[in-house]
């Protein structure tokens, strides 16, 4: 990207739907309001910071169970491991919790390959002479998946990676 294009964008995600728009105007496709989804862009990125922290967690106590383990591969194979390596009563001590992070880590997975849409209404001055797009609903592709989901999402990391720290304290009782 050129600096010109990037000083253009800000530090902001911009919908391939805007860069379309920009590259060829002529087309005149529906706009892509990305200010109006810079919210649900942002708890985007809490949501894969956090679980990226869980992950490193994650990989902490596949070392613990099994010092010669791989923790370079993704997530839910670590989440495996680890349920494999735990002796039985620590399998069913830490079900709930072992439960928790794989939900966890499937909405990370929906967090980060769904792209933010966001529905706009044309909307004609009153003058009769034009009209502006006007951004009514930001979703994450044809669900209802909207910032409050998000937010939920975060939280759910968040007690992902609290579960993830005690499981690891634990080992070291």
């Amino acid at each position: 990207m050129t600096e010109t294009a990037s000083r253009a964008f800000r530090e902001r995600a911009v919908s391939w739907r805007t860069v379309w728009n920009e590259l060829y105007p002529e087309d005149g496709n529906d706009p892509h309001d990305d200010d109006y989804a810079a919210e649900m862009h942002r708890l985007r990125g809490l949501i894969m910071a956090q679980a990226a922290e869980t992950e490193a967690v994650l990989g902490m106590i596949l070392v613990r169970l099994d010092s010669g383990q791989n923790v370079a591969r993704p997530v839910g194979q670590l989440l495996l491991s680890i349920r494999q390596k735990l002796d039985d009563q620590r399998r069913s001590t830490w079900s709930d919790s072992l439960d928790l992070m794989y939900d966890a880590i499937k909405r990370r997975n929906e967090a980060v390959h769904r792209p933010v849409e966001v529905g706009s209404s044309w909307a004609p001055y009153s003058t009769g002479d034009g009209g502006d797009w006007i951004p009514v609903i930001t979703l994450m592709c044809d669900q209802e998946y909207d910032e409050q989901r998000l937010r939920r999402d975060l939280a759910l990391q968040l007690r992902a990676t609290r579960e993830a720290v005690r499981l690891l304290r634990c080992l070291d009782l």
